[in-house]
């Protein structure tokens, strides 16, 4: 098959030079990944991100049947970016039992889930006992799907609520059901623009070490960074570094450490942030520049979300060709992000996705929790 060199491909020849390093499987640089961020060609970037790809992946592009729950929007930590939470004693405010979760489940559109992602506000009330009797529950009901819950910040804030360490919350929770974590709320890890956007929350190291603890107990875990507000490309080349080195160290361990990487666009509507900076909305070009990066500074992260619900199903199926392998899911009833103005449909057919994925030249694999073909 006849393909042109890569300097008839790249228009900013200095990524050729960088195409040279990724070829060798040569680790990228600070420097270069300001470079990646920096750089006007952005065609140029999604070819070299799509080598690394197809080196890890082919054409093979996954996607799961997966409901997303939350099990409560209470939350006393308020992030500044965030129109989910509310307030405790808000009458918007609930918090959902076991016995939601199972009606909801038996719906006939969750009869083919193999995957339930639930994350939550920071609910001063909840404790340790909540979650054991939730996941019992759900188990018990449903043993063949799995438990994906928590952001790290969760861990660490139910632990504490609960007067116990992270590590006995983890124990705990992994009896009762718990099997992975999605990865949230890492939101940026530069402490000053922590500050500004997510000022409630622990700094950076409560993330890292909360998910250190989960790779130690076995628990494999995605990993995410907020982009499209305050921060600049220093904050965003820091953060994904900083996750590859904690990967670094959960692998030489022997640990499973992070599954995948998700970039979430910062949604704009209804939130303290964007009324006081107000900031535009992510363009396309934005959103496949992050994939691209991150699919060439993570090179020991598997793989890499197109998360449609905040970027559309159309830019997902284009970034498959900026270094994305990953189409998440059905979803089937997001919040956290609709609620902050996300556009997108609250979820999505097996068909639709498939579709998305064969039109764009891949190929369609539908997954389990740990990218196994699910037949």
């Amino acid at each position: 098959m006849f393909t042109l060199p890569l300097s008839k491909l790249i228009d900013d020849q200095r990524l050729v030079l960088l195409a040279d390093k990724v070829d060798r499987s040569q680790r990228l640089s600070f420097e270069d990944g300001l470079l990646l961020y920096e750089t006007p060609d952005l065609t140029g970037l999604g070819v070299l991100a799509d080598r690394a790809r197809t080196k890890l992946h082919g054409k093979k592009t996954y996607f799961v049947q997966s409901r997303r729950m939350s099990y409560t929007n209470i939350c006393c930590t308020r992030c500044q970016f965030c129109a989910f939470h509310a307030s405790p004693g808000d009458q918007r405010g609930y918090v959902i039992n076991a016995e939601d979760v199972i009606a909801e489940l038996k719906k006939p559109q969750n009869q083919r889930i193999c995957e339930l992602h639930m994350v939550g506000g920071h609910h001063p009330k909840l404790k340790i006992d909540y979650f054991e009797n939730l996941f019992r529950a759900i188990k018990g009901h449903f043993p063949y799907i799995h438990l994906k819950v928590f952001t790290m910040v969760e861990i660490d804030f139910y632990a504490r609520s609960s007067k116990i360490s992270v590590e006995e919350f983890l124990a705990r929770c992994i009896a009762a059901g718990l099997e992975s974590c999605p990865g949230g709320g890492a939101e940026i890890f530069d402490p000053d623009i922590r500050r500004q956007i997510c000022a409630g929350k622990k700094d950076a190291e409560v993330w890292l070490d909360a998910a250190r603890a989960c790779h130690k107990k076995g628990i494999p875990t995605n990993c995410t960074m907020l982009y499209g507000h305050l921060e600049n490309a220093c904050h965003k080349v820091d953060h994904l570094l900083r996750l590859r080195q904690l990967q670094d160290e959960s692998l030489a361990l022997g640990h499973p450490g992070f599954l995948a990487y998700v970039p979430l666009a910062y949604q704009t509507e209804d939130n303290e942030l964007n009324r006081a900076h107000k900031i535009p909305k992510t363009t396309g070009a934005q959103d496949l520049r992050e994939i691209a990066v991150a699919r060439l500074l993570l090179d020991n992260i598997p793989h890499i979300k197109a998360y449609w619900v905040m970027i559309t199903p159309g830019l997902a199926q284009i970034a498959l060709s900026y270094g994305a392998d990953d189409l998440d899911g059905t979803v089937i009833e997001e919040e956290i992000a609709h609620l902050a103005g996300a556009k997108t449909p609250q979820g999505l057919t097996i068909e639709y996705l498939h579709r998305l994925v064969t039109e764009a030249g891949f190929e369609a694999i539908e997954r389990d929790h740990l990218y196994r073909d699910r037949c």
